[in-house]
């Protein structure tokens, strides 16, 4: 879209041709934020073509980010399936050595027992694993956004206190409170410098924005990184002893009860 806008097209042509459908969404989303720029632009008459690229690169980044951490979880997941699907050849082999184990998992209740425990830990398991990939896919997309949208206005020919008003709004909307509090600091911090030395102000706004972008870019493929090595942790602690429960008791314990038949 923001390739349509500086080839010349209208706003709302541009819109249509990429296939971008400016609705009213959920407070706090992509799709919101959207919304809010284009309602800016309208009233105001700014080009948002340099806001649409800032969101087409932050929106990219957490795309890929949340791929790579697909990918790190392919890893323990087929480890996963290839854990549990031992016991049925554990199993298999004790009926081939002439003991009984689908007897005691299924005609015993001890043997119920040790069934429901492995299932619920693999429960454990599957909800843990989604867990640690939903956290490792979270991306900061808005980081830096109201340090942007107020270069955007101030670009726009907007009084700095209209820019900082349009700035606090999207830092309370779309950041958490500890990051509002931040850019907020950051964006008065800068707006001093530039009365002070002259400095142009959205200059020094867009390159703290591309920093805060930066930032919180490097700390997601950190975690991201992590997610392979904590992902080991749910298959040691639920997925090895369900695998112990179903595929290593039963073959024990119907060998204990041969040997008690035979004495």
């Amino acid at each position: 879209m923001a390739s349509l806008l500086r080839a010349g097209l209208s706003l709302s042509m541009a819109a249509r041709e990429a296939k971008l459908e400016i609705t009213t969404p959920t407070r706090g989303t992509p799709e919101a934020f959207l919304h809010e720029v284009w309602t800016f632009v309208l009233d105001t008459g700014a080009a948002p073509a340099a806001v649409f690229d800032v969101c087409s690169e932050s929106f990219a980044a957490a795309a890929e980010n949340a791929r790579a951490a697909r990918v790190q979880m392919a890893g323990p997941q087929a480890a996963t399936r290839l854990v549990m699907g031992l016991p049925l050849l554990a199993l298999a082999g004790g009926v081939v050595a002439g003991y009984d184990p689908w007897g005691f998992l299924l005609g015993t209740v001890m043997g119920w027992v040790i069934l429901l425990f492995a299932g619920g830990l693999m429960f454990v398991a599957q909800r843990w694993s989604r867990r640690m990939l939903h956290t490792a896919q979270l991306w900061s997309w808005s980081r830096g956004m109201s340090l942007e949208c107020m270069a955007i206005s101030l670009a726009a020919g907007q009084s700095l206190s209209a820019s900082q008003s349009w700035a606090e709004s999207i830092a309370q909307n779309y950041l958490s409170p500890s990051e509002a509090t931040k850019e907020r600091e950051e964006s008065n911090s800068l707006a001093q410098l530039s009365r002070t030395t002259g400095v142009a102000l959205v200059g020094l706004l867009r390159e703290r924005a591309t920093q805060a972008r930066l930032a919180a870019r490097e700390y997601a493929q950190i975690r991201v990184e992590k997610l392979a090595v904590h992902l080991m942790i749910p298959l040691g602690v639920c997925v090895l002893p369900a695998f112990i429960a179903v595929g290593v008791l039963p073959i024990v314990a119907s060998m204990l009860s041969s040997t008690a038949l035979n004495t």
